[in-house]
């Protein structure tokens, strides 16, 4: 810069002596340098100005930034603190905080049936079945199967809720279906703590409203566990990064819903366990599951336990009666009115089951086998046990996707059914006269349109043939030596 400065000085200084008069050099000279030292009087103003408009600038900047962030901040502040509402097809309302830590979800769903029966023919019943066939008879009914009110959420995001009344019960009015806590550790460890359905079988841990046909498998329902109450350690990972692996162990009661035991009644607790993986596959979606389940029929303080087919006998007796049941709710194994009315039943029961469902659009196939042995101590004469009870049964369903999915299509399907119901030995003993092996075949033919992931519209053509035949007099339209037919019409709006 100094050298600068001389520089233009000089080239100054030089065509002033060029130009001017000897005598004016001093005085042009003089003039020059006043006139230069107050040019760098002023541009070094200039410069302090300059470093001063800089200075506020950053300053200003700075504080913008600042008033920048607070805002962004009471925004983010805002947001978190706000409520998102909102409507999911098919799952229902929902009230959520912004950040999702918090959710609230209210759904529900309405079930109505047309069970349709065919005619009584009383008139060609068996002549010592009369009594009994009157009895199980039903008649062509409009049916409210169920209608329940969801109310689920989550808490600080891992803590959940759902509790899930059951509207019309049958007989029975209003009770608790389902109601329990959940703790999420991760997705590999989760804790379920309440009433609900044990993890055991493919349709018993289907929730009602997505079943394919109007209800569960006969073989389920007789020997899967249902609702209680209890504990469950749950997790779903993956196996060598390519291996889907699910897996439930549980702890219950082992006694029934809460409205029918409120605490254990005999200390011997139900234990159950599933697993279930998915295979990788050339083609489709297949999943295998695996289960277990031990609990115990015990009479204490003249309290037992209940499911869907099996109730204390009462009075004194220290039995429990086992008596499965088809799709409308009618006893396969005797009403008490002929021969045989179910089979007695008394001690542990163990159970195992392998099911499977393999998803190839169009097609969808699924299928269970269970085996249950049943201890029946104590109910021979003079108090002799009886031999163990073999309980075993299948199914196997087809279903075709005529178009469209659940969101919005048309299922056909097929199921068939069998089960079986003996003694290890092969026959009853003598002390169990009015019982006999039991024989179920049954075969469901099945369209469901899905108007829309709320609404479906669905019908259940549905033949039984049972054995011994004396079983199956008065049902729709049997006496016996045919098969029983019924069918069911079924809307379903979900919300």
């Amino acid at each position: 810069m100094d050298q600068r400065k001389w520089w233009v000085r000089g080239v100054v200084v030089g065509s002033a002596l060029l130009l001017a008069p000897m005598g004016a050099w001093a005085d042009k000279l003089t003039e020059l340098e006043q006139a230069f030292e107050t040019q760098q009087k002023s541009l070094q103003q200039l410069q302090q100005e300059m470093h001063r408009l800089r200075q506020d600038r950053t300053a200003q900047q700075t504080d913008i930034d600042r008033r920048v962030m607070e805002v962004e901040k009471k925004a983010a502040d805002a947001a978190a603190s706000s409520l998102l509402t909102g409507y999911e097809g098919g799952k229902g309302f929902f009230l959520k905080s912004a950040d999702d830590q918090f959710r609230l979800n209210l759904s529900g769903y309405v079930q109505n049936w047309m069970q349709v029966e065919g005619s009584k023919e009383n008139e060609d019943f068996p002549a010592g079945s009369v009594a009994a066939g009157n009895a199980r008879h039903d008649a062509s009914t409009f049916k409210m199967r169920r209608a329940r009110i969801i109310l689920s959420g989550t808490i600080y995001k891992d803590f959940g809720f759902h509790i899930e009344p059951e509207l019309v019960s049958g007989g029975q009015g209003t009770r608790l279906e389902a109601a329990f806590a959940t703790y999420t550790y991760a997705p590999w460890a989760k804790v379920k703590v309440g009433q609900f359905r044990d993890m055991y079988s493919l349709e018993m841990a289907t929730a009602s409203q997505d079943l394919d046909f109007a209800e569960r498998a006969i073989v389920v329902r007789a020997l899967a566990p249902d609702l209680q109450m209890g504990l469950l350690v749950s997790g779903n990972l993956k196996l060598a990064s390519v291996l889907p692996v699910y897996y439930g162990l549980g702890i219950f009661n082992g006694c029934g819903r809460v409205d029918q035991c409120a605490i254990d009644n005999d200390g011997d607790k139900e234990f159950t366990g599933r697993f279930a993986f998915s295979p990788p596959m050339p083609f489709g979606n297949l999943t295998i599951g695996l289960n277990a389940d031990h609990r115990n029929f015990d009479i204490v303080r003249g309290n037992g336990a209940r499911d869907l087919v099996t109730a204390p006998v009462g009075g004194a007796s220290p039995a429990h009666r086992f008596n499965p049941i088809g799709p409308t709710g009618t006893t396969l194994a005797g009403n008490g009115n002929g021969l045989q009315n179910g089979f007695l039943i008394n001690g542990d029961r163990n159970t195992g089951g392998v099911d499977f469902v393999f998803d190839w659009y169009p097609f969808i196939l699924k299928g269970e086998y269970h085996y249950a042995l049943q201890k029946r101590n104590g109910l021979g004469a003079g108090g002799a046990d009886l031999d163990e009870l073999q309980m075993q049964g299948t199914y196997g369903t087809i279903g075709y996707w005529i178009f469209g999915n659940k969101r919005n299509g048309l299922l056909a399907n097929t199921r068939y059914e069998f089960m079986r119901v003996d003694d290890r030995k092969g026959h009853f003993d003598t002390a169990a006269a009015t019982e006999q092996t039991l024989e179920v075949q049954s075969g469901t033919l099945g369209l469901t349109w899905y108007i829309n992931p709320s609404v479906w519209v669905r019908g259940n053509y549905i033949v039984t043939d049972l054995s011994p035949n004396a079983n199956q007099v008065g049902m729709s339209n049997s006496h016996g030596s045919n098969v029983a037919q019924q069918g069911i019409a079924e809307l379903m709006v979900k919300f």
